[in-house]
């Protein structure tokens, strides 16, 4: 039984607030610490609103090189196409988070020289919109996931 599953990514503004809630709380924590101690903490604020911003280009907008664009899935395995145009065959990490509305996946390329790659995909919840084009290959992603995706050379055995 061979199933393929194409999964396009959106730019989602809700997916690039959700990539920049950790450095909206460092930035906090450093403008807190600088009302305690050193008004020259605040000099931290500026590069953290920065990274945040890239961290809203990379996974909201999906502008960045190297941001995920399109989750494929077939007998050969999981492949991540990148905005800059490369197709990276990986896997799922365990460090990955699932939900019913919400995918953050951290996939490991097969290849060595490929560092981690990232993605938020999420649902429609309420009001908010989806990032992707079809919730029909989400659900089906989501659930191969869940039952865990087996290795690209793994045959399963025969009855």
């Amino acid at each position: 039984m061979s199933s393929r599953t194409e999964l396009t990514l959106l730019p989602s503004i809700f997916a690039g607030l959700l990539a920049t809630i950790p450095w909206l709380g460092l930035a906090l924590f450093t403008v807190a610490a600088a009302l305690e101690t050193s008004y020259l903490l605040l000099l931290l604020v500026l590069p953290t609103s920065a990274l945040g911003w890239a961290s809203f280009r990379r996974f909201g907008l999906l502008n960045k090189p190297n941001s995920v664009v399109g989750i494929f899935h077939n007998q050969a395995g999981l492949t991540c196409e990148l905005a800059n145009g490369c197709h990276v065959p990986a896997t799922v990490s365990n460090a990955s988070f699932l939900s019913s509305e919400l995918l953050l996946l951290h996939f490991k390329p097969r290849s060595p020289r490929s560092g981690p790659i990232l993605a938020i995909i999420t649902g429609t919840k309420g009001g908010l919109r989806s990032n992707v084009n079809d919730s029909a290959a989400f659900r089906r992603l989501r659930m191969l996931l869940r039952a865990g995706t087996p290795e690209p050379e793994h045959n399963p055995p025969s009855h």
